[in-house]
C-alpha cells in the first residue's frame, strides 16, 4: 500500500534532509580545515569570502558549486576531496 503525503509534509521532509545534510558537509569541511590548522579567518580570506559565508557553510548553509570549490580550493583539497564530500553528503543539494 502506497502511503500518500501532503505537499507541505513533503516539503518540510526536503527541507529537513538538505538542513541535515547540509550540517554533515559544513562538518566534514570544518574538520578537513582544522586538520590543515587554518583559521576561520584565513581560510575565508583564501576563498575570496566573508568570515561570516563560511561559518555559515560550516554551520550547515549548502552551499552553490562554485563556493563549495572556492572553499576546498582554499584548504588546498583536489576536486577528488571536493566530489567526495559532496558525494557523501549529495542529499543536501535535493
Amino acid at each position: 500500500m502506497r502511503v500518500i503525503q501532503h505537499p507541505s509534509s513533503r516539503r518540510r521532509s526536503l527541507e529537513f534532509r538538505r538542513k541535515t545534510w547540509g550540517r554533515v558537509f559544513g562538518g566534514l569541511l570544518r574538520e578537513a580545515r582544522l586538520e590543515r590548522s587554518r583559521s576561520v579567518e584565513d581560510a575565508a580570506r583564501a576563498a575570496g569570502m566573508e568570515v561570516s559565508e563560511w561559518e555559515a557553510v560550516e554551520a550547515g548553509q549548502v552551499p552553490d558549486w562554485t563556493k563549495a570549490c572556492r572553499m576546498t580550493d582554499a584548504l588546498g583539497m583536489d576536486r577528488m576531496g571536493l566530489a567526495t564530500l559532496v558525494l557523501i553528503c549529495q542529499r543536501a543539494w535535493d
